[in-house]
């Protein structure tokens, strides 16, 4: 429930992402705001590329964070995707979350000063 219409939403995933078992693939993990993404200040994203590594499958922690501003008053529904990456390369086989606790935070803020 955003509170303000005035403020920016910081969110922030913190986790075990991997993709693996390819060549010259990838793949993006983005945030939506009632189903769109973020256009102000811009995409809150991030991609894993991996050039070979059909015989490995990397697990690592990462972090993906932004604020997004010009979001309206109220319920917000706040998603967490993974899909293709505008790069030509192919899609990898992408998983979210191995043996830890993966972690999303949604916070309201006041908007950056610009």
């Amino acid at each position: 429930m955003k509170n303000f219409t005035d403020t920016a939403l910081h969110v922030y995933f913190a986790g075990t992402l991997m993709i693996g078992r390819c060549d010259r693939c990838c793949s993006r993990w983005y945030f939506t705001f009632d189903g769109a993404e973020c256009s102000s200040p811009g995409s809150i994203d991030g991609v894993l590329y991996m050039q070979t590594g059909k015989n490995y499958d990397p697990h690592r922690h990462r972090h993906i964070e932004g604020h997004c501003n010009n979001i309206h008053k109220g319920k917000v529904r706040v998603g967490f995707w993974v899909g293709s990456c505008n790069t030509g390369n192919k899609n990898a086989d992408a998983y979210t979350g191995w043996a830890t606790m993966s972690r999303i935070f949604i916070e309201e803020v006041s908007k950056a000063q610009q």
